[in-house]
């Protein structure tokens, strides 16, 4: 199976058209700038239009909707693309869990504190799962911010959990602009699709991965 893989378009998601061709879609958050419903309302019925035979996404901490006003925000999904909150979907055979949160950040949407907090959300995450989406990414995987000296934002129990996720094949997350690349490491493909640069310029194509 072919999957696209986009994350952190910030409303810019027009100028990626057209897109390369694949089986599913796979967007892991910050579709928008500020979350309000015109914004999701935009970014899903362009995302709805994809000619994708599967479109898979999750909430991003700019995107305020799905956290404050979630059933509005829910409304607007159309049919065809599938919104997963700390849940899961399948797809020709494919195992595929989503969840939005991250370490907290500033006062964003759906930041938690490390620690327990989050811990608890992982522990979500089916031990069978073969994708895995998350807006943020886990601790030492392609999170290393532009500080100086840079730093490492990634989540330490998202990390711990996906060494206990023996089938997991890829991790598709953003957040981190700065990250943006792709790598493997015991078996499993990490992802971070930030389109965006540090300038929310649509500067990092899309990233194409076959499993």
């Amino acid at each position: 199976m072919r999957l696209l893989l986009l994350s952190d378009t910030h409303n810019l998601h027009p100028s990626l058209d057209p897109l390369p061709d694949a089986d599913a879609v796979l967007h892991a958050g910050d579709i928008s700038g500020r979350g309000t419903l015109p914004e999701i309302a935009d970014f899903l019925t362009w995302f709805g239009a994809l000619p994708h035979r599967h479109k898979i996404f999750v909430a991003g901490n700019h995107d305020f909707g799905f956290e404050r006003n979630p059933a509005a925000a829910e409304e607007l999904v159309p049919a065809g693309v599938t919104y997963l909150r700390d849940g899961g979907t399948e797809i020709e055979g494919l195992k595929i869990w989503g969840s939005p949160w991250q370490p907290w950040f500033m006062d964003w949407a759906f930041n938690l504190e490390r620690g327990p907090q989050l811990a608890e959300k992982w522990a979500l995450i089916p031990d069978d799962v073969d994708v895995l989406i998350t807006h943020g990414p886990p601790q030492g995987i392609l999170d290393l911010t532009a500080d100086n000296p840079p730093q490492q934002a990634g989540c330490e129990a998202l990390r711990g959990r996906i060494r206990e996720l023996h089938l997991l094949r890829l991790h598709l997350f953003g957040h981190i602009h700065e990250a943006y690349g792709q790598l493997t490491r015991d078996g499993c493909t990490f992802v971070n699709a930030s389109i965006c640069d540090l300038r929310y310029v649509p500067r990092n194509p899309p990233i194409v991965v076959d499993l």
